[in-house]
Protein backbone atom coordinates (compact mmCIF):
# COMPACT_ATOMS: atom_id res chain seq x y z
CA UNK A 1 0.00 0.00 0.00
CA UNK A 2 2.68 2.55 0.74
CA UNK A 3 4.67 2.10 -2.71
CA UNK A 4 1.19 2.23 -4.28
CA UNK A 5 0.61 6.06 -2.75
CA UNK A 6 4.76 6.80 -3.29
CA UNK A 7 4.35 5.64 -7.14
CA UNK A 8 1.07 7.90 -7.12
CA UNK A 9 2.94 10.96 -5.26
CA UNK A 10 5.97 10.36 -7.68
CA UNK A 11 3.27 10.77 -10.94
CA UNK A 12 1.72 13.66 -9.21
CA UNK A 13 5.74 14.86 -8.73
CA UNK A 14 6.66 14.65 -12.52
CA UNK A 15 3.43 16.66 -13.66
CA UNK A 16 4.16 19.36 -11.10
CA UNK A 17 0.90 18.96 -9.42
CA UNK A 18 1.53 17.97 -5.90
CA UNK A 19 0.50 20.15 -3.37
CA UNK A 20 2.36 21.34 -0.57
CA UNK A 21 1.30 19.04 1.34
CA UNK A 22 2.08 16.13 -1.07
CA UNK A 23 4.99 17.36 -1.60
CA UNK A 24 5.91 17.21 2.37
CA UNK A 25 4.63 13.48 2.31
CA UNK A 26 6.89 12.91 -0.84
CA UNK A 27 9.84 13.81 0.89
CA UNK A 28 9.50 11.89 3.96
CA UNK A 29 8.40 8.74 2.41
CA UNK A 30 11.79 9.66 0.29
CA UNK A 31 13.56 9.12 3.02
CA UNK A 32 11.63 5.91 4.62
CA UNK A 33 13.73 3.14 3.76
CA UNK A 34 10.79 1.10 3.00
CA UNK A 35 10.25 3.22 -0.34
CA UNK A 36 14.19 2.53 -1.20
CA UNK A 37 13.23 -0.34 -3.95
CA UNK A 38 9.91 1.41 -5.60
CA UNK A 39 12.49 4.70 -6.11
CA UNK A 40 15.08 2.52 -7.33
CA UNK A 41 12.77 0.59 -9.36
CA UNK A 42 11.21 4.63 -11.02
CA UNK A 43 14.31 6.13 -11.55
CA UNK A 44 15.74 3.19 -13.55
CA UNK A 45 13.13 3.59 -15.79
CA UNK A 46 12.95 7.10 -15.98
CA UNK A 47 17.14 7.27 -16.58
CA UNK A 48 16.76 4.47 -19.69
CA UNK A 49 14.13 6.20 -21.16
CA UNK A 50 15.82 9.63 -20.42
CA UNK A 51 17.32 10.89 -24.45
CA UNK A 52 21.08 11.17 -24.81
CA UNK A 53 21.32 14.83 -25.02
CA UNK A 54 19.46 15.03 -21.71
CA UNK A 55 21.44 12.54 -20.16
CA UNK A 56 24.56 14.14 -21.18
CA UNK A 57 23.26 16.99 -19.40
CA UNK A 58 23.72 15.26 -16.11
CA UNK A 59 26.79 13.28 -16.69
CA UNK A 60 28.49 14.31 -13.74
CA UNK A 61 26.31 12.68 -11.41
CA UNK A 62 25.27 9.84 -10.08
CA UNK A 63 23.04 7.77 -12.48
CA UNK A 64 20.37 7.26 -10.70
CA UNK A 65 19.82 10.23 -8.17
CA UNK A 66 21.69 12.49 -6.52
CA UNK A 67 21.23 13.87 -2.82
CA UNK A 68 21.49 17.55 -2.00
CA UNK A 69 21.14 19.58 0.77
CA UNK A 70 18.35 22.52 0.61
CA UNK A 71 16.57 24.83 2.65
CA UNK A 72 13.04 23.20 3.39
CA UNK A 73 10.93 26.67 3.89
CA UNK A 74 8.18 24.92 5.47
CA UNK A 75 9.97 22.52 8.17
CA UNK A 76 12.13 25.71 8.46
CA UNK A 77 14.87 22.97 8.76
CA UNK A 78 17.98 21.44 6.56
CA UNK A 79 17.16 18.07 5.54
CA UNK A 80 18.37 15.74 2.94
CA UNK A 81 15.98 15.37 -0.40
CA UNK A 82 16.43 12.95 -2.92
CA UNK A 83 16.41 15.36 -6.85
CA UNK A 84 14.68 13.08 -9.25
CA UNK A 85 16.21 13.68 -12.53
CA UNK A 86 15.33 12.65 -16.06
CA UNK A 87 13.15 15.61 -16.63
CA UNK A 88 11.33 15.76 -13.66
CA UNK A 89 11.32 18.61 -11.31
CA UNK A 90 15.10 19.75 -9.61
CA UNK A 91 14.04 22.00 -5.81
CA UNK A 92 17.56 23.27 -5.24
CA UNK A 93 16.98 26.10 -2.88
CA UNK A 94 13.54 26.68 -3.96
CA UNK A 95 14.59 27.00 -7.94
CA UNK A 96 12.25 24.64 -9.57
CA UNK A 97 13.77 23.74 -13.07
CA UNK A 98 12.30 21.56 -15.91
CA UNK A 99 14.17 20.55 -18.81
CA UNK A 100 11.59 19.75 -22.00
CA UNK A 101 13.24 19.45 -25.20
CA UNK A 102 15.07 22.57 -25.47
CA UNK A 103 12.49 24.74 -22.74
CA UNK A 104 13.47 24.94 -19.89
CA UNK A 105 11.33 26.49 -16.60
CA UNK A 106 13.05 28.15 -13.96
CA UNK A 107 10.41 29.12 -11.05
CA UNK A 108 10.41 30.15 -7.15
CA UNK A 109 8.00 30.02 -4.26
CA UNK A 110 6.61 32.53 -2.19
CA UNK A 111 9.43 34.73 -0.56
CA UNK A 112 11.76 32.77 -2.54
CA UNK A 113 14.43 34.78 -5.25
CA UNK A 114 17.07 33.05 -7.19
CA UNK A 115 19.83 34.22 -9.99
CA UNK A 116 20.23 32.27 -13.07
CA UNK A 117 22.94 32.04 -15.17
CA UNK A 118 21.43 31.40 -18.70
CA UNK A 119 23.68 28.51 -21.26
CA UNK A 120 24.30 32.48 -23.09
CA UNK A 121 25.80 34.57 -20.65
CA UNK A 122 22.94 36.53 -18.90
CA UNK A 123 21.55 36.66 -15.60
CA UNK A 124 18.56 36.71 -14.66
CA UNK A 125 17.26 37.16 -11.17
CA UNK A 126 13.91 35.72 -10.52
CA UNK A 127 11.81 37.72 -7.55
CA UNK A 128 9.60 35.85 -5.33
CA UNK A 129 6.31 33.79 -6.85
CA UNK A 130 7.69 33.58 -10.39
CA UNK A 131 8.67 31.89 -13.33
CA UNK A 132 10.65 32.02 -16.72
CA UNK A 133 10.81 29.80 -19.54
CA UNK A 134 14.05 29.87 -22.13
CA UNK A 135 14.75 28.07 -25.32
CA UNK A 136 18.19 26.57 -24.75
CA UNK A 137 18.39 26.60 -28.52
CA UNK A 138 19.17 29.74 -29.19
CA UNK A 139 22.42 29.68 -31.10
CA UNK A 140 20.93 27.47 -34.09
CA UNK A 141 17.68 29.54 -33.98
CA UNK A 142 19.42 32.51 -33.85
CA UNK A 143 16.93 33.90 -31.32
CA UNK A 144 17.09 34.06 -26.98
CA UNK A 145 13.82 35.04 -25.99
CA UNK A 146 12.37 34.31 -22.59
CA UNK A 147 8.64 34.24 -21.59
CA UNK A 148 7.89 35.86 -17.78
CA UNK A 149 5.47 35.60 -15.09
CA UNK A 150 6.21 37.86 -12.79
CA UNK A 151 9.32 39.49 -12.06
CA UNK A 152 12.95 39.52 -12.68
CA UNK A 153 16.14 41.71 -12.99
CA UNK A 154 17.85 41.16 -16.49
CA UNK A 155 21.40 41.97 -17.14
CA UNK A 156 21.90 40.35 -20.82
CA UNK A 157 24.80 39.27 -22.03
CA UNK A 158 25.84 41.30 -25.66
CA UNK A 159 25.84 38.18 -28.52
CA UNK A 160 26.30 40.19 -31.96
CA UNK A 161 23.25 39.65 -34.31
CA UNK A 162 20.81 37.60 -31.75
CA UNK A 163 18.83 39.41 -30.02
CA UNK A 164 17.06 38.88 -27.07
CA UNK A 165 13.54 39.40 -26.30
CA UNK A 166 11.68 39.47 -22.97
CA UNK A 167 7.45 38.56 -23.46
CA UNK A 168 4.59 39.22 -21.21
CA UNK A 169 1.15 38.53 -21.61
CA UNK A 170 1.45 41.99 -22.72
CA UNK A 171 4.64 43.36 -23.75
CA UNK A 172 7.93 42.31 -25.46
CA UNK A 173 10.56 43.98 -24.75
CA UNK A 174 13.91 43.64 -26.68
CA UNK A 175 17.24 44.43 -26.13
CA UNK A 176 20.85 43.31 -27.51
CA UNK A 177 22.96 43.95 -24.05
CA UNK A 178 21.39 45.77 -21.17
CA UNK A 179 20.31 45.44 -17.58
CA UNK A 180 16.29 46.06 -16.93
CA UNK A 181 13.32 45.48 -14.56
CA UNK A 182 10.43 43.65 -15.62
CA UNK A 183 7.25 43.39 -13.26
CA UNK A 184 4.17 41.45 -14.65
CA UNK A 185 1.82 41.07 -11.82
CA UNK A 186 -1.80 42.38 -11.25
CA UNK A 187 -3.19 42.90 -14.56
CA UNK A 188 0.10 45.36 -15.19
CA UNK A 189 3.37 45.28 -16.68
CA UNK A 190 6.23 47.55 -15.77
CA UNK A 191 9.82 47.82 -17.46
CA UNK A 192 12.23 50.12 -15.96
CA UNK A 193 15.72 50.70 -17.29
CA UNK A 194 19.17 50.60 -15.64
CA UNK A 195 21.46 50.65 -18.18
CA UNK A 196 21.78 50.50 -22.31
CA UNK A 197 18.31 50.70 -24.57
CA UNK A 198 15.23 48.53 -25.20
CA UNK A 199 12.70 48.78 -27.68
CA UNK A 200 8.90 47.67 -26.15
CA UNK A 201 6.13 46.42 -28.39
CA UNK A 202 2.91 45.97 -27.55
CA UNK A 203 1.35 43.34 -28.15
CA UNK A 204 -2.47 43.11 -29.60
CA UNK A 205 -4.72 40.59 -27.89
CA UNK A 206 -6.11 39.89 -31.57
CA UNK A 207 -4.73 40.19 -35.05
CA UNK A 208 -6.93 42.95 -36.40
CA UNK A 209 -6.48 44.99 -32.57
CA UNK A 210 -4.54 48.03 -32.47
CA UNK A 211 -3.73 49.27 -29.29
CA UNK A 212 -1.22 52.75 -29.74
CA UNK A 213 -0.48 54.51 -32.80
CA UNK A 214 2.80 54.09 -31.65
CA UNK A 215 3.64 50.20 -31.46
CA UNK A 216 7.25 50.82 -29.76
CA UNK A 217 8.89 52.73 -27.18
CA UNK A 218 12.25 53.04 -27.33
CA UNK A 219 13.40 53.47 -23.55
CA UNK A 220 16.63 55.25 -22.29
CA UNK A 221 18.66 54.43 -18.84
CA UNK A 222 16.11 55.92 -15.61
CA UNK A 223 13.12 55.28 -17.63
CA UNK A 224 10.11 53.33 -16.07
CA UNK A 225 7.00 52.22 -18.49
CA UNK A 226 3.57 50.68 -17.27
CA UNK A 227 1.48 49.50 -19.10
CA UNK A 228 -1.89 48.47 -17.59
CA UNK A 229 -4.05 45.75 -18.94
CA UNK A 230 -7.63 46.74 -17.66
CA UNK A 231 -7.61 50.14 -18.73
CA UNK A 232 -5.58 49.85 -21.82
CA UNK A 233 -3.60 52.86 -20.83
CA UNK A 234 0.66 53.29 -20.84
CA UNK A 235 2.89 55.49 -18.60
CA UNK A 236 5.98 56.83 -18.54
CA UNK A 237 8.20 57.84 -16.03
CA UNK A 238 11.88 59.28 -16.36
CA UNK A 239 14.66 60.35 -13.68
CA UNK A 240 13.70 56.44 -11.75
CA UNK A 241 16.36 54.74 -10.08
CA UNK A 242 16.88 50.80 -8.63
CA UNK A 243 15.53 51.93 -5.55
CA UNK A 244 12.46 53.69 -6.87
CA UNK A 245 11.66 50.88 -9.31
CA UNK A 246 13.56 47.44 -8.41
CA UNK A 247 14.53 47.97 -4.98
CA UNK A 248 13.74 44.28 -4.20
CA UNK A 249 16.97 43.83 -6.55
CA UNK A 250 19.08 45.33 -3.62
CA UNK A 251 16.88 43.52 -0.85
CA UNK A 252 14.56 46.11 0.06
CA UNK A 253 11.25 46.45 -0.44
CA UNK A 254 10.15 49.63 -0.85
CA UNK A 255 6.59 50.94 -0.27
CA UNK A 256 7.06 54.65 -1.26
CA UNK A 257 4.04 56.02 -2.93
CA UNK A 258 1.61 53.37 -2.65
CA UNK A 259 -1.57 53.28 -0.65
CA UNK A 260 -1.91 50.49 1.92
CA UNK A 261 -4.31 48.63 0.07
CA UNK A 262 -1.45 48.11 -2.95
CA UNK A 263 1.26 46.76 -0.24
CA UNK A 264 -1.19 44.05 1.01
CA UNK A 265 -1.42 42.95 -2.68
CA UNK A 266 2.34 43.42 -3.47
CA UNK A 267 2.76 41.15 -0.21
CA UNK A 268 -0.05 38.40 -1.31
CA UNK A 269 2.18 38.37 -4.52
CA UNK A 270 5.47 37.74 -2.56
CA UNK A 271 4.52 35.68 0.27
CA UNK A 272 1.30 33.69 -0.80
CA UNK A 273 -0.42 35.47 2.78
CA UNK A 274 -4.32 36.79 2.18
CA UNK A 275 -5.19 39.66 3.72
CA UNK A 276 -8.76 40.99 5.38
CA UNK A 277 -9.15 44.86 6.36
CA UNK A 278 -11.89 46.56 6.79
CA UNK A 279 -10.45 49.81 7.71
CA UNK A 280 -11.15 51.90 4.69
CA UNK A 281 -8.71 54.91 6.06
CA UNK A 282 -6.20 52.48 7.36
CA UNK A 283 -6.25 51.15 3.15
CA UNK A 284 -6.21 54.48 1.84
CA UNK A 285 -2.89 55.33 3.72
CA UNK A 286 -0.35 56.40 1.69
CA UNK A 287 2.95 54.61 2.53
CA UNK A 288 6.37 56.22 2.68
CA UNK A 289 8.57 53.06 4.08
CA UNK A 290 11.40 51.03 2.87
CA UNK A 291 11.89 47.78 4.63
CA UNK A 292 14.88 44.91 4.20
CA UNK A 293 13.45 41.92 2.10
CA UNK A 294 13.51 39.20 4.25
CA UNK A 295 11.34 36.57 5.31
CA UNK A 296 7.34 36.92 5.62
CA UNK A 297 8.00 36.84 9.76
CA UNK A 298 10.51 39.64 9.82
CA UNK A 299 8.74 41.93 6.97
CA UNK A 300 5.54 41.65 9.24
CA UNK A 301 7.11 42.94 11.96
CA UNK A 302 9.08 45.72 10.64
CA UNK A 303 5.07 47.09 9.08
CA UNK A 304 3.95 46.65 12.06
CA UNK A 305 6.56 48.26 14.20
CA UNK A 306 6.49 51.10 11.62
CA UNK A 307 2.46 51.36 11.28
CA UNK A 308 1.64 50.62 14.36
CA UNK A 309 -0.53 47.91 12.92
CA UNK A 310 -1.18 44.40 13.91
CA UNK A 311 -1.56 41.43 11.84
CA UNK A 312 -3.72 38.91 13.88
CA UNK A 313 -3.33 35.24 12.01
CA UNK A 314 -7.03 33.14 11.80
CA UNK A 315 -5.56 30.68 10.05
CA UNK A 316 -2.46 29.66 8.16
CA UNK A 317 -1.25 32.43 5.07
CA UNK A 318 -4.89 34.34 6.76
CA UNK A 319 -4.29 37.41 8.73
CA UNK A 320 -7.06 39.92 9.75
CA UNK A 321 -5.07 43.56 9.59
CA UNK A 322 -5.88 46.30 12.24
CA UNK A 323 -4.67 49.22 13.96
CA UNK A 324 -3.39 48.79 17.33
CA UNK A 325 -5.22 49.78 20.37
CA UNK A 326 -3.74 53.01 22.14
Amino acid sequence: MENKRFNELMARYKDGSLSREEYEEFLLMIKDPGTEGALDKALDYYWKVMDSRTRRRYSDMPPKRMIVFQKNYWYGATVASVIILIGLFIFIQGKTELFNGHEMVFQTGYGEREEIVLDDGSIVTLNANSKIQWSSDWNETKLREIVLEGEAFFEVKKRDGIPFTVRTEDLAVEVLGTSFNVDNREAKTEVYLEEGEVNLKLLPKTESEQLFDEENILMKPGDQVRYIARENKIEKEEGQTMITAAAWKNNVLNFKNMKFSEVLNLLREIYGQSFECSDSKLLSTPMYLGVPYSDWDAVRQALELSLNIEFEQKASRRYVVKNQKK
